[in-house]
């Protein structure tokens, strides 16, 4: 099966990529550049240009490009970093996704043979906070509001519809709040935690849906190679805990202390509220109710087996 993935230098794509190919999947990487490899096609989203003779070849397209939602290190949450949320991140963070949306849109419109399987990146914050109510992929009410519910619905998920008329499996793969080695929630968390500097973010009562950068590769494939998957699915935890319980159980895996309190108003002052909503204050309490219909196995279904994993790398 030859699969087409944009974003493919990305925190997931290197990885999916790399599990692909181990898996013997024919792997071809989206690139912006001038092509130099038999497995590379060109693309530009931003002047919706594509390679449609090799985008017909595939037979199916994992789309996850997009501008990051968070800074790339802590220093990204500086004033003027350029990683916060400003107007200019906003843009790149909303037309990088929608761009692409569009550009996929337009080539599956104008081509007779196509990719019979896409699946695209999304997000858990396209539900928009929701307190302590029990999400599943059957919650259609979107609390709507904010810049991140905004780009997950209109700029990942909304331009799909326009293909619906095709004979196309779509999965939209609605991300929670990814931890892994190498992105910076986790390196914060870890370092937090490590410095006894942990404790309940705000009041701590909102609820995290969290999940491993392992199971977020696993069920990437799992939807690939499940033809009874289609439509949103969470990709999340079975497990949401709120996160003042999150940061008491890390720490005590890593055996130190989780009482630090940090207020929220001093969180929006030093990350913006708009970016210190969408990472840290949005409630969501998602349960991954088409995995574990269809059979899903989570390597790590509850933070302290992640937090060991991490603690013992």
């Amino acid at each position: 099966m030859k699969i087409g993935i944009t974003g493919s230098s990305g925190f997931i794509g290197k990885r999916l990529t790399k599990k692909l190919e181990e898996d013997g999947y024919e792997v071809f990487k989206f690139v912006r550049r001038d092509v130099k490899a038999e497995n590379e096609i060109f693309w530009s989203p931003s002047k919706q240009e594509i390679d449609i003779e090799k985008f017909q070849t595939l037979d199916a397209i994992i789309h996850l490009a997009g501008e990051s939602l968070a800074p790339k290190d802590i220093f990204g949450f500086l004033p003027l970093s350029g990683g916060r949320w400003n107007k200019e991140k906003k843009s790149r963070i909303y037309w990088s996704r929608k761009w692409g949306s569009d550009l996929f849109v337009k080539t599956y419109n104008e081509s007779d043979i196509y990719p019979k399987i896409f699946i695209t990146a999304s997000g858990t914050t396209i539900y928009g906070d929701h307190g302590d109510e029990v999400i599943t992929e059957s919650t259609t009410k979107f609390n709507r509001g904010t810049f991140d519910q905004l780009v997950a619905e209109e700029a990942w998920e909304l331009p799909l519809s326009s293909i619906k008329h095709k004979d196309v499996r779509i999965v939209k793969a609605r991300n929670g709040f990814i931890l892994g080695k190498g992105n910076i929630a986790t390196q914060l968390i870890t370092l937090t935690t490590k410095l006894n500097l942990s404790g309940p973010l705000g009041k701590g009562d909102q609820y995290w849906s969290w999940i491993s950068i392992e199971d977020v590769i696993n069920a990437y494939k799992f939807c690939l190679e499940n033809s009874d998957i289609s439509g949103p699915v969470n990709f999340v935890s079975p497990v949401p805990i709120t996160q003042k319980e999150f940061s008491n159980r890390f720490a005590k895996v890593f055996k130190k202390f989780s009482v630090l309190p940090a207020p929220q108003i001093a969180i929006n002052l030093l990350m913006g509220s708009e970016l210190a909503h969408g990472l840290i204050f949005c409630s969501l309490r998602i349960i991954p109710e088409k995995l574990l219909k269809e059979g899903f196995s989570f390597e790590y279904p509850v933070i302290e087996d992640y937090a060991k994993a991490l603690r013992d790398e």
